[in-house]
Protein backbone atom coordinates (compact mmCIF):
# COMPACT_ATOMS: atom_id res chain seq x y z
CA UNK A 1 0.00 0.00 0.00
CA UNK A 2 1.78 3.43 -0.89
CA UNK A 3 0.96 6.09 1.75
CA UNK A 4 0.48 9.59 1.02
CA UNK A 5 3.69 10.99 2.22
CA UNK A 6 6.88 8.55 2.32
CA UNK A 7 10.38 9.99 2.95
CA UNK A 8 11.35 11.88 -0.02
CA UNK A 9 15.19 10.24 -1.57
CA UNK A 10 17.87 11.35 -0.01
CA UNK A 11 15.78 12.29 3.54
CA UNK A 12 17.41 12.06 7.01
CA UNK A 13 14.89 11.13 9.40
CA UNK A 14 13.93 14.47 11.81
CA UNK A 15 12.74 15.03 15.36
CA UNK A 16 9.22 17.06 15.41
CA UNK A 17 8.80 18.27 18.72
CA UNK A 18 5.13 18.76 20.08
CA UNK A 19 5.22 22.03 21.40
CA UNK A 20 1.81 22.21 23.22
CA UNK A 21 -0.92 19.78 24.89
CA UNK A 22 -4.06 20.72 22.41
CA UNK A 23 -5.97 18.08 20.77
CA UNK A 24 -6.31 20.75 17.45
CA UNK A 25 -5.25 22.29 14.63
CA UNK A 26 -2.07 24.68 16.27
CA UNK A 27 1.18 24.48 14.28
CA UNK A 28 2.89 22.70 17.76
CA UNK A 29 -0.06 20.53 18.38
CA UNK A 30 0.79 16.18 18.32
CA UNK A 31 -1.92 15.85 15.65
CA UNK A 32 -0.22 19.08 13.54
CA UNK A 33 3.25 17.78 13.75
CA UNK A 34 1.46 13.80 12.78
CA UNK A 35 0.61 15.49 9.64
CA UNK A 36 3.69 17.39 9.14
CA UNK A 37 6.00 14.08 9.16
CA UNK A 38 7.56 12.11 6.74
CA UNK A 39 8.19 8.17 7.07
CA UNK A 40 11.08 7.50 9.38
CA UNK A 41 10.43 10.39 11.58
CA UNK A 42 9.98 10.76 15.35
CA UNK A 43 7.28 12.88 16.72
CA UNK A 44 8.73 14.17 20.46
CA UNK A 45 6.62 14.92 23.47
CA UNK A 46 9.39 14.42 26.13
CA UNK A 47 9.27 18.13 26.60
CA UNK A 48 5.78 18.56 27.16
CA UNK A 49 4.74 19.40 31.25
CA UNK A 50 1.17 18.29 31.01
CA UNK A 51 0.18 14.72 32.28
CA UNK A 52 -2.51 14.01 29.40
CA UNK A 53 -3.37 14.63 26.05
CA UNK A 54 -7.17 14.26 25.47
CA UNK A 55 -7.94 13.00 21.60
CA UNK A 56 -11.59 14.74 21.30
CA UNK A 57 -10.93 14.55 17.45
CA UNK A 58 -10.72 10.68 17.64
CA UNK A 59 -8.07 8.70 16.30
CA UNK A 60 -4.52 9.66 14.81
CA UNK A 61 -4.64 8.13 11.69
CA UNK A 62 -0.46 7.92 11.04
CA UNK A 63 0.10 7.45 7.22
CA UNK A 64 3.30 6.74 6.69
CA UNK A 65 5.24 3.39 6.78
CA UNK A 66 7.53 4.37 9.41
CA UNK A 67 6.69 6.40 12.62
CA UNK A 68 8.15 7.02 16.35
CA UNK A 69 6.07 8.40 19.48
CA UNK A 70 8.42 9.23 22.19
CA UNK A 71 7.03 10.80 25.60
CA UNK A 72 9.20 11.69 29.12
CA UNK A 73 7.44 8.71 30.25
CA UNK A 74 4.90 6.11 30.76
CA UNK A 75 3.83 7.46 34.40
CA UNK A 76 4.05 11.39 32.86
CA UNK A 77 2.11 11.54 29.87
CA UNK A 78 -1.21 9.84 28.70
CA UNK A 79 -2.93 9.68 25.00
CA UNK A 80 -6.05 9.10 26.12
CA UNK A 81 -8.98 7.99 23.78
CA UNK A 82 -11.76 9.31 26.18
CA UNK A 83 -13.73 6.30 25.27
CA UNK A 84 -14.25 7.95 22.14
CA UNK A 85 -12.39 6.25 19.46
CA UNK A 86 -9.61 4.09 19.51
CA UNK A 87 -5.89 6.20 19.64
CA UNK A 88 -3.48 5.27 16.76
CA UNK A 89 -4.69 4.01 13.12
CA UNK A 90 -1.61 3.25 10.93
CA UNK A 91 -2.40 1.24 7.98
CA UNK A 92 1.58 1.40 7.28
CA UNK A 93 3.89 -1.56 6.01
CA UNK A 94 7.06 -0.51 8.59
CA UNK A 95 6.93 -0.13 11.96
CA UNK A 96 5.19 2.53 14.66
CA UNK A 97 7.16 2.52 17.51
CA UNK A 98 5.50 3.93 21.00
CA UNK A 99 8.34 4.54 23.67
CA UNK A 100 8.16 6.17 26.91
CA UNK A 101 4.72 6.78 26.95
CA UNK A 102 0.49 5.43 27.98
CA UNK A 103 -1.84 5.08 25.68
CA UNK A 104 -5.28 4.38 27.48
CA UNK A 105 -8.93 4.74 27.03
CA UNK A 106 -9.06 3.96 23.48
CA UNK A 107 -12.65 2.26 21.82
CA UNK A 108 -13.43 1.03 18.71
CA UNK A 109 -17.02 -0.19 18.08
CA UNK A 110 -17.26 -1.92 14.87
CA UNK A 111 -20.75 -1.45 12.76
CA UNK A 112 -23.40 -4.06 11.75
CA UNK A 113 -21.38 -7.42 10.84
CA UNK A 114 -18.16 -5.93 10.73
CA UNK A 115 -15.42 -6.95 13.05
CA UNK A 116 -13.76 -4.63 16.05
CA UNK A 117 -9.72 -4.63 15.72
CA UNK A 118 -7.44 -2.91 17.92
CA UNK A 119 -9.51 -0.67 20.59
CA UNK A 120 -6.25 1.58 21.15
CA UNK A 121 -3.83 0.82 18.62
CA UNK A 122 -4.64 -1.07 15.10
CA UNK A 123 -1.56 -1.68 12.31
CA UNK A 124 -1.47 -4.71 9.61
CA UNK A 125 2.87 -3.94 10.40
CA UNK A 126 4.98 -3.84 13.14
CA UNK A 127 4.34 -2.50 16.61
CA UNK A 128 7.30 -2.02 18.78
CA UNK A 129 6.69 -0.93 22.49
CA UNK A 130 9.44 0.29 24.74
CA UNK A 131 8.84 1.50 27.97
CA UNK A 132 5.27 2.05 26.94
CA UNK A 133 1.83 1.36 28.76
CA UNK A 134 -1.42 0.32 26.67
CA UNK A 135 -4.20 -0.20 29.35
CA UNK A 136 -7.97 0.39 29.63
CA UNK A 137 -8.82 -0.37 25.77
CA UNK A 138 -11.71 -2.22 24.40
CA UNK A 139 -12.62 -3.39 20.69
CA UNK A 140 -16.43 -4.60 19.70
CA UNK A 141 -17.70 -6.40 17.08
CA UNK A 142 -19.20 -9.16 15.95
CA UNK A 143 -15.81 -10.23 15.65
CA UNK A 144 -13.58 -8.16 18.19
CA UNK A 145 -9.76 -8.71 17.46
CA UNK A 146 -7.47 -7.42 20.01
CA UNK A 147 -8.97 -5.09 22.79
CA UNK A 148 -6.10 -3.14 23.00
CA UNK A 149 -3.61 -4.10 20.28
CA UNK A 150 -3.83 -5.81 16.74
CA UNK A 151 -0.52 -5.94 14.82
CA UNK A 152 0.82 -7.74 11.88
CA UNK A 153 3.49 -8.15 14.37
CA UNK A 154 4.47 -7.07 18.54
CA UNK A 155 8.04 -6.39 19.71
CA UNK A 156 7.65 -5.25 23.40
CA UNK A 157 10.57 -4.37 25.95
CA UNK A 158 9.68 -3.50 29.26
CA UNK A 159 6.50 -2.28 28.72
CA UNK A 160 2.60 -3.27 29.75
CA UNK A 161 -0.47 -4.12 27.92
CA UNK A 162 -3.00 -4.21 30.93
CA UNK A 163 -7.27 -3.83 31.85
CA UNK A 164 -8.67 -4.18 28.04
CA UNK A 165 -11.02 -6.06 26.78
CA UNK A 166 -12.16 -7.37 23.40
CA UNK A 167 -15.82 -8.11 23.09
CA UNK A 168 -17.92 -10.12 20.45
CA UNK A 169 -21.10 -8.48 20.81
CA UNK A 170 -24.44 -8.59 17.99
CA UNK A 171 -27.66 -8.79 19.19
CA UNK A 172 -28.46 -11.90 16.60
CA UNK A 173 -25.27 -13.49 15.07
CA UNK A 174 -22.69 -15.97 16.37
CA UNK A 175 -20.03 -13.76 17.80
CA UNK A 176 -15.94 -14.23 17.92
CA UNK A 177 -13.33 -12.64 20.59
CA UNK A 178 -9.65 -13.24 20.19
CA UNK A 179 -6.94 -11.58 22.35
CA UNK A 180 -8.57 -9.55 25.09
CA UNK A 181 -4.94 -7.73 25.25
CA UNK A 182 -3.71 -8.14 22.14
CA UNK A 183 -4.02 -10.16 18.46
CA UNK A 184 -0.32 -10.34 16.74
CA UNK A 185 0.53 -12.84 13.91
CA UNK A 186 3.88 -12.98 15.56
CA UNK A 187 5.52 -11.64 18.68
CA UNK A 188 8.95 -10.93 20.46
CA UNK A 189 7.92 -9.90 24.23
CA UNK A 190 10.96 -9.45 27.05
CA UNK A 191 10.76 -7.78 30.03
CA UNK A 192 7.14 -6.99 29.90
CA UNK A 193 3.24 -7.58 31.48
CA UNK A 194 0.37 -8.69 29.86
CA UNK A 195 -2.22 -9.07 32.80
CA UNK A 196 -6.15 -8.20 33.54
CA UNK A 197 -7.77 -8.26 30.16
CA UNK A 198 -10.48 -10.45 28.96
CA UNK A 199 -11.98 -11.75 26.08
CA UNK A 200 -15.78 -11.71 26.74
CA UNK A 201 -18.71 -12.23 24.41
CA UNK A 202 -22.77 -12.57 24.13
CA UNK A 203 -24.41 -15.81 23.62
CA UNK A 204 -27.03 -16.35 20.91
CA UNK A 205 -27.52 -19.38 21.64
CA UNK A 206 -28.02 -22.00 18.97
CA UNK A 207 -24.99 -20.10 18.10
CA UNK A 208 -21.50 -20.22 18.26
CA UNK A 209 -19.52 -18.10 20.29
CA UNK A 210 -15.89 -18.17 20.46
CA UNK A 211 -13.94 -16.22 23.20
CA UNK A 212 -10.12 -16.94 23.31
CA UNK A 213 -7.04 -15.79 24.77
CA UNK A 214 -8.02 -13.24 27.70
CA UNK A 215 -4.61 -11.88 27.28
CA UNK A 216 -2.59 -12.30 23.98
CA UNK A 217 -3.45 -14.68 20.64
CA UNK A 218 -0.44 -15.25 19.12
CA UNK A 219 -1.69 -15.93 15.38
CA UNK A 220 0.89 -18.40 12.55
CA UNK A 221 3.91 -17.38 13.00
CA UNK A 222 4.47 -17.81 17.03
CA UNK A 223 7.39 -15.95 18.43
CA UNK A 224 9.75 -15.48 21.57
CA UNK A 225 8.48 -14.16 24.89
CA UNK A 226 11.06 -14.18 27.98
CA UNK A 227 11.30 -12.56 31.46
CA UNK A 228 7.79 -11.61 30.73
CA UNK A 229 4.73 -12.01 33.48
CA UNK A 230 1.47 -13.18 31.88
CA UNK A 231 -1.14 -12.71 34.45
CA UNK A 232 -5.19 -12.06 35.57
CA UNK A 233 -6.76 -12.63 32.62
CA UNK A 234 -9.60 -13.90 32.00
CA UNK A 235 -11.78 -15.75 28.79
CA UNK A 236 -14.86 -16.80 28.59
CA UNK A 237 -14.27 -19.97 26.76
CA UNK A 238 -10.76 -20.94 25.81
CA UNK A 239 -7.09 -20.01 26.67
CA UNK A 240 -7.24 -17.34 29.50
CA UNK A 241 -4.06 -16.80 29.43
CA UNK A 242 -2.15 -16.43 25.91
CA UNK A 243 -2.92 -18.70 22.71
CA UNK A 244 -0.61 -19.43 19.86
CA UNK A 245 -0.61 -20.89 16.01
CA UNK A 246 3.26 -21.21 15.40
CA UNK A 247 6.56 -22.26 17.52
CA UNK A 248 6.49 -20.07 20.38
CA UNK A 249 9.61 -19.99 22.78
CA UNK A 250 8.65 -19.38 26.14
CA UNK A 251 11.62 -18.73 28.53
CA UNK A 252 12.09 -17.38 32.35
CA UNK A 253 8.86 -16.14 32.65
CA UNK A 254 5.66 -16.47 35.16
CA UNK A 255 1.84 -17.54 33.41
CA UNK A 256 -0.29 -16.91 37.00
CA UNK A 257 -3.47 -16.34 38.00
CA UNK A 258 -5.43 -16.53 34.41
CA UNK A 259 -8.81 -18.59 34.13
CA UNK A 260 -11.50 -19.68 31.42
CA UNK A 261 -14.92 -19.89 32.43
CA UNK A 262 -16.12 -22.49 30.28
CA UNK A 263 -13.06 -24.53 28.20
CA UNK A 264 -9.81 -25.39 28.12
CA UNK A 265 -5.95 -23.74 28.51
CA UNK A 266 -6.00 -21.68 31.90
CA UNK A 267 -2.60 -20.51 31.32
CA UNK A 268 -1.76 -21.27 28.06
CA UNK A 269 -3.53 -23.38 24.79
CA UNK A 270 -1.81 -24.98 22.54
CA UNK A 271 -3.12 -25.31 19.24
CA UNK A 272 -2.98 -27.45 16.23
CA UNK A 273 0.06 -28.18 14.13
CA UNK A 274 1.71 -26.07 16.98
CA UNK A 275 4.51 -27.06 19.44
CA UNK A 276 6.36 -25.17 22.59
CA UNK A 277 9.52 -25.11 24.02
CA UNK A 278 9.09 -23.89 27.71
CA UNK A 279 12.15 -23.59 29.68
CA UNK A 280 13.23 -21.94 33.29
CA UNK A 281 9.48 -20.59 33.84
CA UNK A 282 6.69 -21.20 36.30
CA UNK A 283 3.07 -21.62 35.90
CA UNK A 284 0.83 -21.79 38.61
CA UNK A 285 -2.60 -20.81 39.60
CA UNK A 286 -4.71 -20.81 36.65
CA UNK A 287 -7.72 -22.26 36.37
CA UNK A 288 -9.67 -24.01 33.80
CA UNK A 289 -13.24 -24.63 32.86
CA UNK A 290 -12.95 -27.90 31.73
CA UNK A 291 -9.16 -29.31 30.96
CA UNK A 292 -5.98 -28.18 31.24
CA UNK A 293 -5.55 -25.47 34.21
CA UNK A 294 -1.93 -24.54 33.38
CA UNK A 295 -1.64 -25.91 30.01
CA UNK A 296 -3.57 -27.61 27.41
CA UNK A 297 -2.69 -28.98 23.73
CA UNK A 298 -5.89 -29.54 21.86
CA UNK A 299 -6.18 -31.97 19.18
CA UNK A 300 -3.06 -32.54 16.37
CA UNK A 301 -0.65 -30.29 18.88
CA UNK A 302 2.67 -31.24 18.32
CA UNK A 303 5.17 -33.04 20.53
CA UNK A 304 6.82 -29.91 22.98
CA UNK A 305 9.74 -29.68 25.49
CA UNK A 306 9.66 -28.64 28.89
CA UNK A 307 13.01 -27.84 30.84
CA UNK A 308 13.11 -26.55 34.29
CA UNK A 309 9.54 -25.27 34.65
CA UNK A 310 7.23 -25.61 36.84
CA UNK A 311 3.67 -26.38 36.16
CA UNK A 312 2.12 -26.85 39.85
CA UNK A 313 -1.05 -25.14 41.53
CA UNK A 314 -3.31 -24.72 38.45
CA UNK A 315 -7.12 -26.33 38.63
CA UNK A 316 -9.74 -27.54 36.07
CA UNK A 317 -12.79 -29.08 36.20
CA UNK A 318 -12.26 -32.20 34.69
CA UNK A 319 -8.52 -33.70 33.56
CA UNK A 320 -5.11 -32.84 34.28
CA UNK A 321 -5.63 -29.23 36.81
CA UNK A 322 -1.88 -28.42 35.43
CA UNK A 323 -1.21 -29.89 31.96
CA UNK A 324 -3.62 -31.88 29.89
CA UNK A 325 -3.66 -33.13 26.58
CA UNK A 326 -6.86 -33.86 24.13
CA UNK A 327 -4.52 -37.07 22.64
CA UNK A 328 -1.35 -38.84 23.27
CA UNK A 329 1.73 -36.43 23.06
CA UNK A 330 5.36 -36.72 24.27
CA UNK A 331 7.13 -33.90 26.33
CA UNK A 332 10.30 -33.99 25.83
CA UNK A 333 13.46 -32.23 28.15
CA UNK A 334 14.38 -32.69 31.53
CA UNK A 335 14.85 -31.48 35.61
CA UNK A 336 10.84 -30.24 35.40
CA UNK A 337 8.38 -29.78 38.23
CA UNK A 338 4.54 -31.29 37.44
CA UNK A 339 1.91 -32.33 40.04
CA UNK A 340 -0.97 -33.06 37.78
CA UNK A 341 -0.48 -34.03 34.42
CA UNK A 342 -2.99 -35.81 32.16
CA UNK A 343 -3.11 -39.05 31.27
CA UNK A 344 -2.22 -38.93 28.06
CA UNK A 345 0.78 -37.01 28.39
CA UNK A 346 4.39 -38.82 28.74
CA UNK A 347 6.71 -36.58 30.44
CA UNK A 348 10.00 -36.62 31.19
CA UNK A 349 11.27 -39.57 33.21
CA UNK A 350 13.07 -37.09 35.75
CA UNK A 351 10.37 -34.72 36.31
CA UNK A 352 9.30 -34.04 39.88
CA UNK A 353 5.83 -34.51 41.28
CA UNK A 354 5.84 -32.72 45.05
CA UNK A 355 4.61 -29.51 45.93
CA UNK A 356 6.82 -26.38 44.74
CA UNK A 357 6.48 -24.29 47.80
CA UNK A 358 5.36 -21.03 45.90
CA UNK A 359 5.04 -18.08 47.42
CA UNK A 360 1.93 -15.37 45.87
CA UNK A 361 2.67 -13.53 43.06
CA UNK A 362 4.86 -10.50 44.07
CA UNK A 363 6.76 -7.83 43.64
CA UNK A 364 10.40 -9.39 44.07
CA UNK A 365 12.54 -7.12 42.19
CA UNK A 366 13.35 -6.46 38.37
CA UNK A 367 10.84 -5.61 35.49
CA UNK A 368 7.77 -8.07 36.20
CA UNK A 369 6.01 -9.85 39.32
CA UNK A 370 7.23 -13.04 39.73
CA UNK A 371 6.58 -16.69 42.51
CA UNK A 372 9.36 -16.72 44.69
CA UNK A 373 10.42 -20.16 45.99
CA UNK A 374 10.60 -20.88 50.06
CA UNK A 375 13.90 -21.69 51.66
CA UNK A 376 12.50 -25.33 51.61
CA UNK A 377 11.24 -25.73 48.09
CA UNK A 378 12.21 -29.00 46.43
CA UNK A 379 12.84 -26.79 43.20
CA UNK A 380 15.86 -25.30 44.86
CA UNK A 381 19.34 -26.67 43.04
CA UNK A 382 17.19 -29.14 41.06
CA UNK A 383 16.64 -27.22 37.59
CA UNK A 384 18.95 -26.73 34.91
CA UNK A 385 20.13 -23.24 32.94
CA UNK A 386 20.00 -25.32 28.81
CA UNK A 387 20.56 -21.69 26.77
CA UNK A 388 23.22 -20.46 29.89
CA UNK A 389 21.26 -17.27 30.77
CA UNK A 390 22.58 -15.01 33.12
CA UNK A 391 19.64 -14.12 34.92
CA UNK A 392 16.84 -15.07 35.97
CA UNK A 393 13.01 -13.76 34.87
CA UNK A 394 14.27 -10.23 37.15
CA UNK A 395 17.11 -9.30 35.25
CA UNK A 396 20.45 -7.89 36.12
CA UNK A 397 21.24 -8.33 39.82
CA UNK A 398 19.29 -11.87 39.94
CA UNK A 399 21.64 -14.26 38.97
CA UNK A 400 20.13 -17.30 37.30
CA UNK A 401 22.67 -20.12 38.59
CA UNK A 402 23.72 -19.62 42.37
CA UNK A 403 26.95 -21.57 43.76
CA UNK A 404 26.70 -23.80 40.37
CA UNK A 405 22.93 -24.68 40.59
CA UNK A 406 19.76 -23.88 38.95
CA UNK A 407 16.67 -23.51 41.07
CA UNK A 408 13.50 -25.17 38.74
CA UNK A 409 10.97 -22.12 37.58
CA UNK A 410 11.40 -18.43 36.35
CA UNK A 411 12.67 -17.44 39.96
CA UNK A 412 16.02 -18.23 41.67
CA UNK A 413 16.43 -18.83 45.30
CA UNK A 414 19.05 -16.45 46.90
CA UNK A 415 18.03 -16.05 50.64
CA UNK A 416 17.90 -12.25 51.04
CA UNK A 417 15.23 -10.68 48.59
CA UNK A 418 13.27 -9.18 51.51
CA UNK A 419 9.47 -9.11 52.05
CA UNK A 420 7.71 -9.72 48.73
CA UNK A 421 4.87 -6.63 47.54
CA UNK A 422 1.73 -8.48 47.06
CA UNK A 423 0.06 -7.53 43.55
CA UNK A 424 -3.60 -7.34 43.12
CA UNK A 425 -5.29 -11.71 42.59
CA UNK A 426 -7.86 -12.60 40.26
CA UNK A 427 -10.66 -11.16 42.30
CA UNK A 428 -9.65 -8.06 42.06
CA UNK A 429 -8.98 -8.28 38.30
CA UNK A 430 -12.55 -10.21 37.82
CA UNK A 431 -14.08 -7.24 39.58
CA UNK A 432 -12.55 -4.98 37.11
CA UNK A 433 -13.48 -7.19 34.20
CA UNK A 434 -17.10 -7.39 35.19
CA UNK A 435 -17.16 -3.19 35.67
CA UNK A 436 -15.65 -2.93 32.50
CA UNK A 437 -18.82 -5.56 30.88
CA UNK A 438 -21.25 -3.83 32.56
CA UNK A 439 -20.14 -0.67 30.91
CA UNK A 440 -19.82 -1.97 27.43
CA UNK A 441 -23.45 -3.38 27.92
CA UNK A 442 -24.78 -0.27 28.99
CA UNK A 443 -23.37 2.08 25.99
CA UNK A 444 -25.20 0.09 23.11
CA UNK A 445 -24.03 2.82 20.94
CA UNK A 446 -22.40 2.48 17.73
CA UNK A 447 -20.45 4.78 15.88
CA UNK A 448 -21.42 5.59 12.42
CA UNK A 449 -18.59 7.39 11.40
CA UNK A 450 -15.82 5.55 9.89
CA UNK A 451 -12.26 5.67 9.23
CA UNK A 452 -10.04 3.89 6.26
CA UNK A 453 -8.71 1.14 7.93
CA UNK A 454 -6.75 0.30 4.71
CA UNK A 455 -4.89 -2.74 5.12
CA UNK A 456 -5.70 -3.08 9.04
CA UNK A 457 -9.19 -3.68 8.49
CA UNK A 458 -7.71 -6.96 6.00
CA UNK A 459 -5.68 -8.07 8.62
CA UNK A 460 -9.08 -8.90 10.80
CA UNK A 461 -11.95 -9.64 8.47
CA UNK A 462 -12.97 -12.94 7.64
CA UNK A 463 -11.35 -14.43 10.98
CA UNK A 464 -14.66 -15.19 13.02
CA UNK A 465 -15.13 -18.50 10.89
CA UNK A 466 -11.58 -19.68 12.17
CA UNK A 467 -11.24 -23.20 14.34
CA UNK A 468 -11.14 -22.62 17.78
Amino acid sequence: MRLERPAPPGHAPRVLEVGNCADDDSPDSLRSVVDQAVSGDTIDLSDLTCSVISLGQGALKIELDDLTLRGPGSDRLILDGEGRDRILLHPGSGTLTIENLTIANGRFDAVDNDVGFGGCSATGATLVLRDAVIRDCVAVGVGAYGGAVLSGFLSMGHSTISGSTAFGDHPTNGTAAYGGGAFSYGVDIIDSTISGNSAIGTDNAPLTHFEIAGGLFIARNGGHIERTTISDNFAIRFAGGLTQEGTLELRNSTISGNSTEQDDGGGLRVRQITSVLIENTTITDNHAGSTGGGISFINNALPSTFNSTIVAGNSANQGGSDVDSAMPLSISGSHNLVIAPGANLALPADTLNVDPKLLPLADNGGATQTHALTAKSPALDRGSNPQGRSTDQRGPGFPREINGSADIGAYEYRGSDGPPISVPGLSAWASIALASLLGILGLRRRRRQGLDSGSVAESARGLTSRSP
